[in-house]
């Protein structure tokens, strides 16, 4: 029997103020970057100190994060930090899976910002007296997020629209080839409008022959609507069979 340790913690973050008179300029030696974790609620600590290393007193302050895009072009959330321990100068980001569902994992960075007084002043975030700190958001939780690939019908081929008037011959017609990068489950969406005819979803383990059918939807009739297809096994090579005498297969989508 194998134990396992795991850790459960709020990420803690030393950043300094400059107030009063002193001479002294501490600054932290290492800033570590943050994190955010797609998929969950986080909470990142901060902990406010002057230039003497004493923690500062932020009782209703109005501290302001931001986190920006990395080539600082976008501000992605802009949110007020809750004051935790606000006489020893503690305070907390706190996000939800929600408000960080949107933004795709990326390196990023992020400000600070208090009042005092009549002039809002930015906050020491790193080693070198800087106001702009790195952060990383990542898909540590969930897995990453897999756009869909359009699948088209190539040249030459009766698509998008297949009309006969006389319903006595079958247009026979396929897309192009997806490759599957050995993934064992793909699924394929279609948008039919007013589809008549039999659709068949066939795989092969090389690009350009011997193929094989997998699912098979025989006899559509008058369909006008999106249908979806889930693939199942080890297919390194897909496509689909349409053989329609009406009707139009209008969109293609793999994933």
């Amino acid at each position: 029997m194998y134990t396992t340790s795991v850790f459960v913690y709020v990420q803690r973050q030393i950043v300094v103020l400059l107030t009063g008179n002193s001479p002294r300029k501490y600054m932290p030696q290492y800033a570590k970057p943050l994190t955010l974790h797609k998929g969950v609620d986080n909470r990142i600590q901060f902990q406010f100190l002057n230039q003497e290393q004493k923690p500062v007193d932020i009782t209703g302050k109005s501290i302001t994060c931001r986190i920006l895009n990395y080539d600082g072009t976008e501000v992605l959330i802009r949110k007020a930090l809750d004051l935790d321990f606000a006489l020893t100068g503690i305070a907390s980001l706190r996000l939800n899976s929600a408000e960080i569902e949107d933004f795709p994992a990326q390196k990023a960075y992020y400000s600070l910002e208090i009042p005092e007084g009549q002039f809002d002043f930015p906050v020491f975030v790193d080693q070198n007296a800087g106001a702009r700190g790195d952060m990383n958001i990542v898909n540590s939780v969930l897995p990453s997020f897999v756009p869909s690939e359009i699948v088209t019908i190539p040249t030459g081929q009766p698509f998008p629209n297949i009309s006969n008037s006389s319903g006595n011959t079958n247009l026979v017609y396929y897309t192009s080839v997806i490759n599957t990068q050995d993934n064992p489950i793909l699924t394929i969406q279609t948008k039919y409008e007013e589809f008549y005819g039999n659709v068949t979803i066939q795989g092969s383990s090389i690009v350009d022959g011997d193929w094989y059918d997998i699912i098979t939807d025989d006899e559509l009739a008058d369909v006008s609507e999106t249908r979806g297809y889930t693939i199942r096994g080890f297919h390194p090579f897909v496509k689909v069979e349409f053989s329609s005498n009406s009707g139009a297969v209008t969109n293609i989508l793999a994933r």
